[in-house]
């Protein structure tokens, strides 16, 4: 239910057109690390174009095991022909998750790793901008 203080809170109501609600089907992550892999499958499943057994032979191909950057899903996207554009404040690994324990013990290998597939975008046909006013998120 909502109340005064929440419509308040929320701005003015939204009109119909003001937004755009889509039947993403929700897959859960299997592991502690695969939010964007979970996200990827939803995209997928939605525009129809996943088979559990390609998904897999991609992530194979794609070598994408147990850590997930921004920059290989948007590799996967294109590896499944999803027109899209990845937007990033940095054009290669941020050096401030040296410090975060999630990448710590790989962040020396994975940053070679990163900043390939970064240079490597344009000519695997991988859009990839960098964008101002693009919020920092966690990437796995």
């Amino acid at each position: 239910m909502r109340t005064e203080v929440d419509a308040e809170a929320a701005g003015p109501p939204l009109e119909p057109g003001d937004f755009v609600q889509l039947p993403v089907p929700i897959i859960q992550q299997l592991y502690h690390w695969d939010c964007g892999l979970a996200c990827s499958r939803m995209v997928l499943r939605y525009l129809g174009q996943l088979d559990d057994a390609e998904f897999e032979q991609a992530l194979q191909e794609l070598r994408l095991t147990r850590s997930i950057w921004t920059i290989d899903l948007a590799y996967l996207m294109r590896r499944f022909g999803v027109r899209h554009r990845f937007c990033t404040q940095t054009l290669g690994v941020d050096k401030g998750y040296r410090s975060q324990s999630f990448y710590r013990k790989h962040f020396d290998t994975e940053e070679t790793r990163v900043n390939q597939l970064f240079a490597q975008a344009k000519t695997c046909k991988v859009l990839v901008e960098k964008c101002r006013n693009v919020q920092r998120q966690h990437q796995q």
